[in-house]
């Protein structure tokens, strides 16, 4: 498996930070967007009024933030993030984004390739 890193020989990470607008659901995909997984997450609800629900890596189970609260992700590998913010407030999310190795994307691009051919 080509996504094997521990604490002690993880590569320099990349830091991002966005701002999800009031009212609405937006899906962040970390290797579409930034080509890279997160590997540590913080998500802070900036909304006074109103809790923050969120999703990841595509799981059905919602977690929910109460108004300006935050809660973290971490010790795991997050592909997608979807969150719906309140009608009163943003959200802020912060990662520690993992740059994917080439080797890994050429190796995704051969799997896809070979599923398509019969």
């Amino acid at each position: 498996m080509p996504f094997n890193y521990t604490v002690s020989n993880l590569p320099l990470l990349f830091p991002v930070t966005l701002t999800i607008p009031l009212g609405t659901t937006q899906t962040v995909s970390f290797p579409d967007q930034f080509a890279g997984r997160a590997v540590a997450v913080k998500i802070r609800n900036n909304d006074g009024a109103n809790d923050l629900s969120y999703t990841w890596n595509l799981n059905p189970e919602i977690n929910i933030i109460a108004s300006s609260s935050f809660d973290t992700i971490d010790g795991t590998t997050i592909n997608y993030l979807t969150i719906t913010t309140g009608g009163a407030g943003t959200a802020t999310v912060q990662a520690q984004v993992l740059p994917i190795k080439q080797s890994e994307v050429i190796e995704l691009r051969e799997s896809i390739k070979s599923y398509g051919e019969f």
